[in-house]
């Protein structure tokens, strides 16, 4: 059962992100976006890409309550989890994805090398030893409710990142074949079915009621983080005043009415009728005539008749 999908401010962040890379026009701070955003899209793929996989095979299962993207604070502590399922025979299980274009090689003591394809190489710390302090921070929100829950951490890669190990470490997996890989590691544990067996045998095993609530308990304790993106990356705005011009086309009149009348002016409609004031340079007098007559023939002036 699924108690909480992946937050939709992610797709908002890249969004304002990608606006704020178009609007910018600072070569360095289009550099520092261009960045952010390729990180976050990396880092989302990659979530939903292993919620997918997760959630196809669990999603109705009532054995597992799933989270997708928790964030737990507490003492000071933080803890961003990508996806956390809580089992009812091992207990918690916390997932970390890892997308990545370059090529993977786990080494003995968890760390990583990656090699991008521009030959650049980049030194990750073991990825598993943040999911220690995960743990902790899990363990600390347990607590608070006076629960205590067995915690496993794995680190689960994308189907189409190149890993260099031929075989994958202890706890390192494949997405795509995570849940056959924990489920083959417990039936293949005989301590962990032992231990199982025994807590079937005194009822401690959590009911699919007792685990859906602890799974409420931590998505009421996730606590979302907020960048304010608008003050990371201030754009300059250039407020050009730019005055525009609407052209009126000016209306072809009888050459005749132009030549004896000035200040010619639309005026209030009579009838829905378009009209028009002028004066008369004979004479001075202001008057109003329709503005089809005016156009198409001579008028006279009300006063001097000219």
């Amino acid at each position: 059962m699924i108690l909480k999908e992946i937050d939709k401010q992610k797709e908002e962040d890249i969004k304002l992100l990608k606006e704020k890379l178009n609007l910018s026009k600072n070569e360095k701070q289009k550099y520092l976006i261009k960045q952010e955003i390729s990180k976050l899209e990396t880092g989302l793929i990659g979530e939903k890409e292993t919620a997918y996989f997760i959630d196809f095979k669990l999603k109705d299962s009532e054995n597992y309550a799933i989270l997708h993207d928790l964030r737990l604070e507490i003492d000071g502590l933080t803890a961003q989890i990508d996806h956390l399922l809580i089992n009812k025979a091992i207990g918690i299980i916390l997932v970390e994805t890892k997308n990545t274009k370059a090529e993977v090689t786990i080494n003995d003591d968890g760390t990583m090398l990656y090699k991008y394809p521009n030959n650049k190489t980049y030194n990750q710390a073991n990825p598993l030893e943040q999911s220690k302090r995960h743990e902790l921070v899990v363990e600390k929100v347990l607590d608070k409710y006076n629960m205590k829950l067995n915690i496993t951490s794995y680190v689960v890669f994308l189907p189409n990142v190149i890993i260099k190990n031929k075989t994958l470490p202890k706890n390192f997996l494949r997405s795509d074949t995570f849940y056959d890989s924990i489920y083959t590691e417990f039936t293949h544990s005989p301590k962990k079915v032992l231990t199982a067996a025994a807590k079937l045998f005194i009822n401690k095993i959590p009911s699919t009621k007792e685990i859906r609530n602890i799974g409420n308990i931590l998505v009421a304790e996730h606590k979302p983080i907020s960048i304010d993106y608008d003050a990371k990356y201030k754009i300059k705005k250039e407020i050009e005043k730019k005055v525009e011009e609407t052209i009126i086309e000016k209306p072809i009149y009888h050459e005749k009415n132009m030549k004896k009348f000035r200040d010619i002016k639309s005026s209030k409609k009579y009838m829905g009728n378009e009209m028009l004031s002028f004066i008369c340079i004979s004479c001075g007098k202001e008057q109003r005539k329709g503005l089809k007559t005016f156009s198409t023939k001579e008028v006279f002036c009300n006063h001097c008749k000219v």
